[in-house]
């Protein structure tokens, strides 16, 4: 592959991630909501992405084809934009985008960051249910 066509694929990825949360398995991360499915006991997938980050390009479609698995229809996922909201992604304990978080019964139980291999992310949503 060209670097032309490299780039222009890595731009048109940057450009569609905004409306790709439009038809996502993903809810816009907000504080409050986090609180209220950790109040319920439910589980909750936080990814922590940036629209230029590579490794979240990798891990974004790959979470979303999990998320959609029957195994997993009981999660409620979220995504926290690294750059718009850096102050809660610190809070919760990101070291940087491309980071996930597990919780399960209001308890964070896993977190990783970088993952793109799909079976060590399915392992790492198995630990929430």
């Amino acid at each position: 592959m060209t670097f032309r066509l490299s780039l222009a694929l890595l731009l048109a990825l940057v450009l569609a991630a905004p409306m790709a949360l439009a038809d996502s398995r993903f809810e816009a991360f907000h504080q409050d909501r986090l609180a209220e499915l950790n109040d319920e006991g439910k589980p909750v997938l936080v990814e922590v992405y940036a629209d230029w980050c590579s490794t979240c390009a990798r891990q974004s479609p790959i979470l979303e084809s999990l998320l959609g698995e029957d195994e997993f229809a009981d999660y409620t996922a979220l995504k926290l934009d690294w750059d718009e909201q850096e102050d809660s992604a610190r809070e919760l304990g990101a070291p940087r985008q491309s980071t996930l978080f597990v919780y399960r019964d209001g308890e964070q139980v896993e977190m990783s960051v970088a993952e793109t291999s799909e079976s060590r992310l399915r392992e790492l949503l198995r630990k929430g249910l």
